[in-house]
Order: C-alpha cells, then sequence, then structure tokens
C-alpha cells in the first residue's frame, strides 16, 4: 500500500546511510532524498553496501507527487542553514522534523526555524559507516537511534515516528526521558571526540589505553557539573556507562570527528565541546580539561584546513 506522504532523509553520511538503506527497503518509492542541486551529483549512482539503491531526488516543491510526512535531518549541524533553504519551500506545517546530530544546536535550530512543525528530540549513536569514492558507502555497524519528547503534545507524532523506524528494522528506542539521554550523548562525544580526533585512537583500541580513557572520566565530571545547571543530572553510573561503551567495541570505529581530520575537513567542534565550554563560562563553572581539548582541537583544525592545500600544491 502506497504512503499518503513520502518518508525523506537529507544528509547521507555517516547516520544517514543507514537509515536511508533500511528506510529504503522498507518504503521503496515511499522514501526520497532531499537534496539542493549543488549536491545533487553526490547522490546519483549510490551503493551501500555492495548494493545499488535508486531513491526518489528531491530538490525542490514542484517535483513532489505528494507531501513530505516525515524528515531526517542527517547532515553536519555547520551544514543546518542550509538544509533550512532548502526545506523552507519544501515542507509544511504538517510535516514531522527529525534532526539526529550531535548535541543540543540542532533541535533549538528547527524549533527557531519552523515553530509550526512538530520537531522531534533524537540522536544517533554507534554507525561506522565509512564515504568511499564514487558514491560508495559501506557500514558494519548500523547503529542504534533514540527518539523522544519531552512534551506532551508531541507525544502520538513521535510514536508515529517511532513505529516507522521499527517496522524498517531500524535499531532504535522510544526514550521518556529523551533530554538526559540527549545530554549524555553529547558528554560521549565532548568527552572522546577531541581526544580521539588528536590522538588518531579508534574505539576499538581504547582498551589499550588507559590514560584516554582516565582523561574521559576527568572531562565528564567537568561535564556532570554544567549539566547540573540545565537541570541535567549526570552520575557516577552515566560516566562509568560511556566508558562501557568507549571499550565494547571489537570493530573498527572512528568518531565522526576523526574522520573528518582524516579527511581534512571542518569538524563539529564549535557545537560540542565549544557549546559546553560558552555554556560553562555563563555558568561561572570551571572546565579547564575541556577547555584544553576544546582550543587544541580549533588549532588543529585551522593547521590542516589552512595548509593542507597549500602542502598538495607544493608537492604536485
Amino acid at each position: 500500500m502506497m504512503l499518503k506522504k513520502y518518508i525523506s532523509l537529507v544528509g547521507l553520511g555517516a547516520v544517514g546511510t543507514p537509515l536511508t538503506d533500511l528506510l529504503f527497503k522498507e518504503y521503496g518509492d515511499d522514501f526520497a532524498l532531499l537534496s539542493s542541486r549543488e549536491f545533487l551529483g553526490q547522490l546519483e549512482g549510490i551503493n551501500i553496501n555492495g548494493r545499488q539503491i535508486e531513491p526518489k531526488i528531491f530538490c525542490s516543491k514542484e517535483e513532489l507527487d505528494k507531501p513530505i510526512g516525515v524528515i531526517f535531518i542527517c547532515v553536519k549541524n555547520y551544514h543546518l542553514t542550509g538544509v533550512y533553504d532548502l526545506l523552507k519551500n519544501m515542507i509544511d506545517c504538517d510535516t514531522v522534523i527529525v534532526p539526529l546530530q550531535n548535541g543540543l544546536y540542532s533541535y533549538d535550530f528547527f524549533v527557531k526555524n519552523f515553530p509550526e512543525n512538530c520537531v522531534i528530540e533524537g540522536f544517533a549513536k554507534g554507525p561506522n559507516t565509512k564515504i568511499l569514492p564514487n558514491n560508495h558507502f559501506v557500514y558494519e555497524k548500523t547503529g542504534v537511534f533514540h527518539i523522544g519528547t519531552s512534551y506532551a503534545e508531541k507525544r502520538d507524532k513521535t510514536l508515529g515516528v517511532y513505529e516507522l523506524m521499527k517496522k524498517a528494522n531500524v535499531p532504535c528506542y522510544y526514550d521518556e526521558n529523551i533530554k538526559k539521554e540527549i545530554w549524555k550523548k553529547l558528554m560521549l562525544n565532548v568527552a572522546g571526540n577531541a581526544i580521539t580526533a588528536l590522538t588518531g585512537l579508534d574505539y576499538s583500541w581504547f582498551a589499550d589505553f588507559p590514560e584516554a580513557q582516565e582523561l574521559c572520566v576527568d572531562v565528564m565530571k567537568e561535564y556532570a557539573i554544567v549539566a547540573k545547571t540545565q537541570n541535567v543530572i549526570i552520575d557516577e553510573f552515566d560516566i562509568e556507562s560511556v566508558i562501557k561503551y568507549y571499550l565494547s567495541f571489537n570493530v573498527s570505529k572512528k568518531t565522526s570527528m576523526l574522520e573528518d581530520v582524516l579527511n581534512c575537513r571542518q569538524t563539529e567542534n564549535d557545537f560540542i565541546a565549544g557549546y559546553i565550554v560558552d555554556l560553562a563560562k555563563k555558568e561561572k563553572i570551571a572546565t579547564p580539561k575541556t577547555d584544553v581539548l576544546y582550543e587544541l582541537m580549533k588549532i588543529k583544525e585551522r593547521v590542516y584546513l589552512k595548509y593542507s592545500n597549500k602542502t598538495s600544491e607544493q608537492n604536485s
């Protein structure tokens, strides 16, 4: 049976790839990718885990033959302005928006810019997608998706999205306390991303580096103090669970920030550690180890973004 509205997604990367794979398998022509014309070439001839897939791709509202019911947002935080420009003329007020970015910024962004829409809180944890040349994508671990809402009036629509994900065999949870879970996920990113990006550590190597584990714990303790000012309680069990998560990988898993560094791309440092550093300053809380990791990551990113092209030109 054909659906009356499209299930759609924007952002075919680490998070969007396995989600696209599963949603397209289940919903076929009722699933669509959305893209600006600028990035359209990156979505043609998609191959995921050795299988060629051909989902519908739309760049404008005029191309749609039915409305968009749900849109999963899987781009990096720094691309959200571009997504706004794409969606403002493609969706209507009944479209449910599901941002799955790291951190807290994206949810607030969509609530502010699409005040008439139902925006659901969510995140993804653990996909290990590799992006290869010629629009080839490979992943071993789908990761786990978490969605929920802090508002009773959004519960029915949130549960509807949860059910459509479950129907497509997407590993997902409906979290009654999604705010706490998002803060816990951001803690994992704040503690782990810069450390792995600066050192090159793969999570599957983490057990061999107790120094990295200790530094992560110290950063999470700083984070917990900041979280408390936002009425979020992070306890020792939460911190221990993050370390156990780091140690659980027996296959290769690089953080998104490490992947960005290895590929000389912009990182989400400002939206992850930077968000907590700014909030700590506002609340007059000292976060010395988080501050150092944040500043070191800024320097590292500036170096390779500024000098990698110059080095390549000199060696050519």
